[in-house]
């Protein structure tokens, strides 16, 4: 077994107090830092093997900053990112080996799989609807989930539509339209479901997250794959061996 030291990037937040209790569970693991999102970059002195980061898309600078100077691999688990954010991120994975998730959920990664490939079987021939549903604290929407079973339908339909966010007042299904429809409230973990739909049968996919620990453990077993990778951009599917 190989000793790795941790560093966590938003350790004072939800998850990444999650990732810091199940960290100190796993020996693998033999020293376990970490910096809220706004601690400056010069004053970090720890010397991390690999990085997770569950912060805020504001701190992406600052985080690429840091691993790269230090050479550091780096999982990314925070969403709400811009095209510029996701461009620098691209950029600085040619410097550093960097794994990009938008769910670290190891059934989550299977569930954009599964839609991916149910959408290249039936293509044109069904209404698709994504509903996703999250506690009423979560700031952006769809989540980055919800956003990532679309683009795995639109590569298994090889097409780009039109997503219509919800609807109100004469709005008529459009053909070939995917439904995006975001549900806030509560202390709901997070639930994602994909609908194929035709005149006589529905098929669903759906993931139901328990308990805000899975994302944590995903997020681990991604840092143990990055490690000793080569630089590049990975994803949850290289982790998981699937297409």
């Amino acid at each position: 077994m190989i000793l790795v030291n941790l560093y966590i990037w938003g350790i004072s937040g939800r998850m990444g107090q999650n990732i810091f209790r199940l960290a100190k569970e796993d020996s693998q693991w033999i020293n376990i830092g970490g910096v809220s999102s706004s601690t400056p970059v010069e004053s970090i002195e720890f010397k991390a093997d690999v990085v997770i980061d569950f912060s805020h898309p504001t701190t992406v600078n600052s985080l690429l900053e840091y691993c790269i100077k230090n050479k550091t691999p780096l999982v990314i688990g925070t969403t709400g990112f811009d095209d510029e954010d996701l461009n620098k991120i691209k950029e600085a994975s040619k410097t550093i080996p960097i794994l990009h998730a938008t769910n670290m959920s190891l059934g989550m990664n299977i569930m954009f799989s599964l839609v991916e490939r149910v959408a290249a079987i039936l293509k044109n021939k069904v209404d698709i609807e994504v509903i996703e549903a999250h506690h009423n604290r979560k700031m952006d929407a769809p989540s980055g989930s919800a956003t990532t079973i679309v683009e795995a339908i639109e590569k298994g339909l090889e097409a780009t539509t039109k997503h219509q966010h919800g609807r109100y007042g004469q709005c008529p299904r459009e053909k070939g339209e995917i439904g995006v429809h975001a549900i806030r409230g509560g202390n709901i973990v997070g639930l994602h479901e994909a609908h194929f739909i035709n005149d006589l049968e529905t098929l669903k996919i759906i993931h139901e997250a328990h308990d805000r620990s899975v994302f944590a453990q995903g997020a681990l077993v991604a840092a143990k794959f990055i490690i000793n990778k080569a630089n590049g951009l990975y994803n949850m599917k290289n982790v998981l061996g699937i297409d």
